[in-house]
C-alpha cells in the first residue's frame, strides 16, 4: 500500500469511527418507530464535503454498517437505517465534487424521494419543502465557480443531509407506512434535527478544512 492509498484509507477509516462513536448520542426521538435519531447526523455532510465520493460512499457504508450493530437504538428501519448516511455522504459528496454532473445526479435522487413521498402523503405538500429548497440550493451552486468556503460549505451541508432525510422519509411512508397526518408532527422535529445537522456539520468541516490547509501549509 503506497502513501495515496494509506492516507484514502485512513480517512475513510477516521470518520467511518466518528460515524459510529457519534451513533451513541441521542438527540431526537423518531414517530413512527422506537428509535431515536443521534448526533451522527452531523458527521454525514462533513463527509460528504472532505471526501470524495467514492471515499464518502465507503466511510458512510462502513461506518452505517457498525453503527447498526453498536447502536441498534438508532436503527428505526432496521438494516435499510444503513442507507441513511450513505445517501447523505455520497449524494452530498456528488453536488459538493462533481460540479453540475454531481448536482444533476443529487437533484434526480431528492425528486425521486419527493415523489415517494407526495404518491402517497400529497394532503401535506409541506413536508417537502427543505427537500425542494436543497434542490434549488444544489444547482444554483452548481453554476457558481467563486463561492468562499464559508458560504458553499453551509449550503452544501444542507443539501447532504436533506439527502439523508429524503431516504428516512422514503422508508418512513413506503416501509413503515407512515400517514400524512404523522408527518404534521414529524415537521418540527425534522427541521430541529436538519438544523443541528446544517450548523454542526457545517462548523465542523470548517474547523477541520482550516486544521488541514494549516498542517498542508506547514508540511510545505
Amino acid at each position: 500500500m503506497n502513501k495515496i492509498e494509506a492516507l484514502v484509507a485512513a480517512r475513510i477509516g477516521v470518520f467511518a469511527a466518528l460515524y459510529v462513536v457519534l451513533s451513541l448520542i441521542p438527540i431526537s426521538v423518531f414517530i413512527g418507530a422506537p428509535s431515536f435519531l443521534a448526533v451522527n447526523l452531523i458527521i454525514t455532510p462533513v463527509i460528504a464535503i472532505l471526501l470524495s465520493p467514492f471515499e464518502a460512499f465507503l466511510a458512510s457504508l462502513f461506518g452505517g454498517v457498525i453503527a447498526f450493530y453498536v447502536a441498534p437504538f438508532q436503527a428505526m428501519f432496521g438494516p435499510f437505517t444503513i442507507l441513511l448516511p450513505i445517501a447523505g455522504a455520497a449524494f452530498g459528496s456528488l453536488a459538493y465534487h462533481k460540479g453540475k454532473t454531481g448536482a444533476l445526479v443529487t437533484t434526480s435522487f431528492l425528486l425521486v424521494a419527493i415523489s415517494a413521498y407526495l404518491v402517497k402523503n400529497f394532503p401535506f405538500p409541506y413536508f417537502v419543502v427543505p427537500h425542494s429548497l436543497a434542490i434549488l440550493v444544489a444547482v444554483a451552486f452548481s453554476f457558481r465557480k467563486m463561492t468562499p468556503l464559508s458560504l458553499k460549505v453551509p449550503f452544501y451541508a444542507f443539501v447532504s443531509t436533506m439527502c439523508e432525510q429524503g431516504m428516512m422519509m422514503i422508508f418512513a411512508v413506503h416501509l413503515l407506512g407512515l400517514p400524512w397526518a404523522a408527518f404534521v408532527g414529524i415537521l418540527p422535529l425534522m427541521i430541529y434535527e436538519r438544523l443541528i445537522g446544517t450548523v454542526g456539520a457545517a462548523l465542523l468541516a470548517l474547523a477541520l478544512i482550516k486544521i488541514i490547509s494549516s498542517h498542508s501549509f506547514k508540511a510545505e
